[in-house]
């Protein structure tokens, strides 16, 4: 398995856990101009606050865990929270949105 979809799974298990729908909610991948591997979490409105958390520090963690599994791959990663309305106007053109399916989040509770 490759780094970026390694990094998407895991990205993947934790969101799922985190959230009340995840059938809204999904995952973009993309490189940036200094070859950064940028993720995009696109929410429901009402679950961008759980996973950003208190004072961001939610979401502080979420990127801390990210980038130690990206740095085992040897890959710098940059994490994007945001609800799906904000993503329409995202300045993230290019990347590959994949859905979040129930099916992840049954299998994360297990």
């Amino acid at each position: 398995m490759d780094a970026p979809e390694a990094l998407r799974e895991f990205l993947t298990y934790v969101v799922a856990n985190l959230i009340d729908h995840p059938q809204q909610a999904s995952i973009a991948i993309g490189h940036n101009a200094n070859g950064v591997l940028v993720f995009r979490v696109q929410l429901a409105p009402e679950d961008v606050k759980h996973v950003l958390g208190k004072n961001g520090m939610t979401a502080s963690s979420i990127r801390s865990l990210l980038s130690a599994a990206a740095e085992k791959h040897g890959v710098r990663v940059n994490l994007k929270i945001g609800a799906v309305r904000e993503a329409a106007e995202g300045d993230d053109e290019g990347l590959e949105a994949e859905p979040i399916r129930d099916s992840e989040k049954a299998s994360a509770d297990c």
